[in-house]
């Protein structure tokens, strides 16, 4: 006969619930410690403007670059082609500013902190789908919060007043004078679409916040130039969304990349704008000279012959070579023209190795159609703005764009569509 444990069972315990992770209950920790040091590596121009600010950012900026080095060589993650490329494209301007007597310090500072930015971005894409995407809502609310910031500054005419030796005085906003707004929007724009290409949502709130706060400033502001990159955006990224190949090779981040540089040689060399003198005083209210621009070109031209190959160095003031009004100086006005004073050819062709770089990442790439088109139309905007601003001085905000793109495919492909950290 059975025993009784042998004919009655005793009822299953109920199963326990499984206490949270330690990296769910830390997401707030480790939101804000990301956020701090993204604000440290991209600080806005007014933290510049500020001398207590100024010094104390500088040093933070030391201590994040530190650390990171650090968890690099205790992870050993894979360092990008892009990444050795810019590493050796910030050497370029070394040798010149220490032959010309240069900023080495100037130079040195904004070496560490974009070379930080770039590791951060490789060691967060190393990491898992939550740390991506966390570095991308962190990154996308932090340009948010710097338009949001620039924008009521605007409505309420808060401002530093900006000038050049006492003269040309303007105002000055969180992110720096009116044309300076255009270095954020579009990047802002980028990251939020990459962010929402990881989420069910077609186009989410950050998104729709970022199109409109870029708009809005773009029209109080009157920026010509950005309302040239925000049409050229829109068409390039509806070109990206069609399926047929051979227009995807032309809207495509190498497709770009050529035709950025074919418009730099056509209107700074060529001045194939002198042909639609008309139009662009209709469309634009601007002249042939695209507001003195080619002035300043022409102006360059005798003194980048000087010293072609590698340059005449970084500067004490950013970038100001040419001799301007009442003695002042002044910058080209002109992306390509500006690298190849401050680090001549050897810096201009490591650049669009870099670019190029970054832009095979992404064509090559199994990325979401929605981030394809996110970057190869922000990257066009930038391209062709590059013809009359220069964007690779100010909070490292162009450079976001290759420094995603060489880990395009991590960012955004490898994250679980609709998961606990798409929000």
């Amino acid at each position: 006969m059975s025993s009784t444990a042998e004919t009655f069972s005793a009822p299953p315990l109920p199963a326990r619930v499984a206490p949270p992770r330690l990296a769910d209950r830390c997401y707030p920790l480790r939101y804000l410690g990301l956020l701090t040091a993204c604000l440290i590596l991209m600080k806005p121009i007014l933290v510049d403007q500020d001398a207590l600010l100024a010094p104390m950012v500088k040093a933070a900026t030391a201590a994040v670059f530190t650390v990171l080095c650090l968890m690099h060589l205790a992870r050993r993650v894979p360092l990008s082609p892009v990444f050795l490329v810019f590493v050796f494209y910030r050497l370029a301007f070394l040798p010149p500013t220490l032959y010309h007597g240069g900023d080495i310090l100037n130079w040195g500072y904004a070496s560490v902190a974009q070379v930080s930015l770039l590791l951060l971005i490789e060691l967060q894409a190393d990491v898992g789908p939550d740390a991506r995407r966390r570095l991308l809502r962190v990154i996308a609310d932090l340009l948010l919060a710097y338009l949001v910031i620039n924008y009521l500054m605007i409505l309420t005419g808060t401002h530093r007043t900006f000038t050049m030796d006492g003269q040309f005085a303007q105002p000055s906003y969180l992110l720096g004078i009116r044309t300076r707004v255009t270095d954020c929007i579009f990047t802002a724009a980028l990251v939020s679409l990459l962010y929402d290409s990881v989420s069910p949502r077609r186009y989410g709130w950050r998104t729709i916040l970022a199109l409109a706060l870029g708009a809005l400033q773009i029209i109080s502001l009157q920026v010509a130039t950005a309302a040239v990159g925000a049409g050229i955006a829109a068409v390039f990224y509806f070109g990206a969304r069609v399926r047929d190949g051979a227009i995807r090779t032309v809207f495509s981040m190498r497709g770009v990349t050529v035709f950025g540089l074919l418009v730099n040689l056509l209107v700074v060399g060529a001045r194939v704008q002198l042909y639609f003198t008309t139009a662009l005083g209709h469309l634009f209210g601007k002249s042939a000279s695209l507001t003195g621009r080619t002035d300043l070109w022409d102006a360059a031209y005798p003194i980048l012959a000087e010293s072609p190959l590698l340059g005449h160095g970084i500067n004490y003031e950013f970038g100001a070579f040419i001799p301007g009004a009442n003695g002042l100086t002044w910058q080209a006005h002109n992306q390509y023209l500006q690298l190849m004073y401050d680090g001549g050819l050897a810096a201009v062709l490591l650049f669009l190795a870099m670019l190029w770089l970054a832009s095979s990442s992404v064509d090559c790439s199994g990325v979401d159609p929605r981030a394809r088109a996110a970057f190869v139309s922000v990257y066009a905007a930038m391209s062709v703005m590059m013809v009359t601003e220069i964007y690779t001085y100010n909070m490292a905000l162009f450079y976001l764009i290759p420094f995603l793109a060489a880990r395009a495919e991590q960012l955004t492909g490898g994250a679980v569509r609709g998961g606990k950290g798409a929000r």
